[in-house]
C-alpha cells in the first residue's frame, strides 16, 4: 500500500548546529488508497457481497460480463445465478483474471472488460447505436402522426 510522506522538524540543538527533518509516513485516507491515477486499476467492488475485491480473487461471470469476488462467482456457479445491480443475472462460467489484468467498468450497465477499447466498442454498439436507433424511431414515428393529422 502506498503511504503519503509529511515531513516534520526535529528539535534544535543550538543556532550551529543544522535542523534535520525527519519523513513521518502517515497512513493514507480509504479515498486516496481506493484511487489510483492508471485506468483499468482502480479498486473494484464485488456488486453481489458489496466488499472490495482483491486482485489475486477476482473473476468476470460469463454470460454475463460482470466482475465479481471469487467467493461470490462460486456461490454463482453453484446457483446457476446472482443478484446484482438490482437484477437477477444468470452464471453459466467463471473467467479467473489475473492480477496484472486490468479491468475497465461500462458505466451504463457495469460490464466488465480488459481493454480500454473493447469497453468504448460496447458502449458504442449496445448504448450510442441503440440510442440513436430509438430516436430515429421515435422521429419516424412523430413525422407519421403529423402526416395522419394534415390527412385529416
Amino acid at each position: 500500500s502506498r503511504l503519503v510522506g509529511k515531513t516534520q522538524p526535529t528539535n534544535r540543538l543550538d543556532e550551529n548546529t543544522t535542523t534535520m527533518t525527519a519523513t513521518v509516513q502517515l497512513p493514507m485516507t480509504l479515498e486516496a488508497l481506493l484511487s489510483s491515477d492508471e485506468p483499468g486499476t482502480e479498486a473494484q467492488f464485488c456488486p453481489v457481497l458489496k466488499l472490495p475485491i482483491k486482485r489475486t480473487h477476482r473473476v468476470r461471470t460469463l454470460p454475463g460480463f460482470h466482475l465479481l469476488s471469487l467467493e461470490a462467482g462460486k456461490e454463482a456457479m453453484a446457483q446457476g445465478s446472482y443478484e446484482a445491480f438490482s437484477q437477477r443475472f444468470r452464471c453459466e462460467g467463471l473467467e479467473h483474471l489475473h492480477p496484472e489484468d486490468k479491468v475497465f467498468i461500462c458505466p451504463q450497465d457495469n460490464k466488465a472488460f480488459l481493454n480500454q477499447m473493447s469497453m468504448r466498442y460496447h458502449q458504442y454498439i449496445r448504448h450510442e447505436l441503440q440510442e440513436r436507433k430509438a430516436e430515429r424511431k421515435r422521429l419516424r414515428e412523430r413525422a407519421e402522426e403529423r402526416r395522419a393529422r394534415a390527412d385529416r
